[in-house]
């Protein structure tokens, strides 16, 4: 058994679970308040369909949206495991985590609720955000497909800004000993 293996794969899967039900839950309700939709925990009480399809294409895009920060996480603590220089590293690695998970969170909010206002602005004929508030089914679907799909596209360009402000930790050049 491997208790460093054990401990880093413990982190990871407590990271990974707080990420997944606290981070994106909550920037997508964010996102769907700001997106026009103020009222989510009132439709899904009443069990309005509409809202919660739309809730929840809004937390599949954000996890699409976040993943980056949270494998770029994993990978710092790899990189930490194999370091020599450990004891340091620890110390920065929840920092460099909470970095990078807020601003994939923060970016992937303001993508989702651009996306969100840019299509009900291009169907000026349908009021989408009324049509959900009222059931509408079918335009819950298509809204969430949007947003979906506008993820899935723009995912890259959300990691490789991100990867701009918060690179991955650099490790000092591997050095190499004559045996002697």
């Amino acid at each position: 058994m491997d208790p460093v293996l054990a401990v880093v794969g413990l982190a990871k899967l407590l990271f990974g679970v707080f990420v997944g039900v606290v981070g994106i839950t909550l920037a997508a309700r964010v996102a769907t308040r700001f997106g026009g939709f103020e009222s989510v925990e009132a439709g899904l009480r009443d069990g309005n369909a509409a809202i919660g399809i739309v809730l929840a294409g809004s937390i599949v895009a954000m996890g699409i949206l976040v993943r980056h920060a949270v494998t770029g996480t994993f990978g710092a603590l790899e990189l930490l495991r194999h370091s020599a220089e450990t004891r340091l590293g620890v110390a920065a690695v929840p920092a460099y985590a909470a970095a990078h998970l807020v601003a994939a969170l923060g970016v992937g909010t303001l993508l989702l609720v651009a996306g969100m206002r840019i299509f009900t602005g291009l169907t000026p004929e349908i009021d989408e955000v009324r049509e959900i508030h009222d059931g509408n089914v079918a335009s819950a679907l298509v809204l969430a497909a949007v947003l979906v799909v506008l993820a899935l596209l723009a995912q890259q360009g959300v990691e490789t800004m991100i990867d701009g402000f918060l690179p991955l930790p650099t490790l000092g050049r591997d050095a190499l000993q004559a045996p002697g």
